[in-house]
């Protein structure tokens, strides 16, 4: 089996336990997909746990995330699908108001600092470059080059 076939592999095993509870550790660039009631995610000496909230008509669990190692409860929930961890810092995560499904928006969540940025629209698609990540939206064609985060309107949990 290629790297790609067992982490689709190990995604799946852990989707269908019945704990409901499930440890996962990232790898940079790689998409998460979670299906599980809880899930904690390590990365680069952090972690952010999630729990299940709902799951909209058209499928895709919703979940609360929290940053466990500081204490701070994001203000957000996230879709529990194309997770990706870039860098040693940063999640990026399709996100909704807490109590809704939808519109989507693409938050960059600096889990050590526990910062996180709205890039103001949803993006489905992402590509690691060289020069940066790539972000698409599939469905309506919108693109953005994310090269420097420091550019970004952070915002600090309290």
């Amino acid at each position: 089996m290629t790297k790609s076939e067992l982490i689709i592999k190990e995604i799946q095993d852990n989707i269908d336990s019945d704990d409901g509870d499930t440890f996962y550790i990232a790898e940079e660039g790689i998409p998460l997909y979670i299906g599980n009631q809880k899930a904690t995610i390590a990365y680069c000496g952090s972690e952010i746990e999630l729990e299940w909230k709902t799951t909209p008509p058209r499928g895709d669990e919703i979940y609360s995330g929290r940053l466990s190692l500081l204490g701070r409860e994001l203000p957000f929930w996230l879709y529990g699908r194309n997770l990706i961890f870039l860098d040693a810092y940063y999640l990026l995560a399709e996100t909704v108001e807490i109590g809704t499904w939808s519109p989507i928006t693409s938050v960059l969540i600096n889990i050590h600092t526990g910062k996180y940025a709205s890039l103001e629209h949803w993006y489905n698609n992402i590509l690691i470059e060289e020069n940066g990540v790539k972000l698409k939206n599939d469905y309506d064609g919108s693109s953005r080059m994310l090269t420097d985060v420091g550019q970004l309107q952070w915002v600090k949990l309290e």
